[in-house]
């Protein structure tokens, strides 16, 4: 199952599981909705997975480890992100934001495993927006963070950000996923793969 709950700023925060095993993706402001659901459902939360290391995204990380006790899972290339606002733009538009638990960052690269239930959530590779961004595969589901969105791709102008890399980034997804892929992106509305290749012009199908 996946909930998605929206967020200031428009960003979506997802949670997935597989019975009673549940990771959250991305979370963001909206610190009690997502409280209110996990606890209402009995989830055993195995862990916060982020796309990538921006503000918007990570908000809700320290109050998940202090009442939770998890662990949050990040790109090797983006754990700075987690201890500096001019990284993570917090300094520039919300609040100076760091991660308060040195010890709950594990940082993971693309030939790391997940699991959730007797499913495996795929990690790919996708810079651009920045530096150590990725997508999560599962199922027949991509969560796209900031490097897809329904019609358009990420910024490349941030800290880190690199535009032709983000133009590989999106080749691989392509390439990686089929037509009826549902993308879920850090902002906005779901899509498809196939939606992409007919309507956005960053993908070539």
């Amino acid at each position: 199952m996946i909930k998605a709950i929206l967020n200031d700023f428009a960003e979506n925060t997802y949670i997935i599981n597989e019975r009673e095993e549940a990771y959250i993706i991305d979370p963001g402001t909206n610190y009690n909705e997502i409280k209110q659901y996990i606890d209402s459902k009995n989830f055993k939360l195995l862990g916060i997975l982020l796309t990538h290391g921006h503000f918007d995204h990570i908000i809700a990380v320290n109050d998940l480890v202090r009442d939770y006790d998890i662990k949050i899972y990040i790109h090797e290339k983006e754990r700075d992100f987690l201890f500096d606002p001019n990284l993570n733009l917090s300094g520039l538009t919300y609040k100076k934001f760091t991660v308060s638990d040195k010890s709950a960052v594990i940082t993971f690269t693309e030939n790391d495993k997940l699991k959730i239930g007797k499913e495996s959530i795929r990690i790919i590779d996708t810079p651009g927006h920045t530096r150590g961004s990725v997508c999560f595969k599962y199922k027949n589901f991509l969560f796209s963070g900031d490097t897809l969105f329904k019609g358009t791709i990420g910024r490349t102008d941030l800290p880190t950000s690199n535009t032709l890399d983000i133009q590989r980034s999106i080749q691989t997804i392509v390439k990686i996923c089929r037509d009826n892929t549902i993308v879920y992106p850090g902002h906005g509305h779901f899509t498809t793969i196939l939606n992409e290749k007919y309507e956005n012009p960053f993908v070539i199908g």
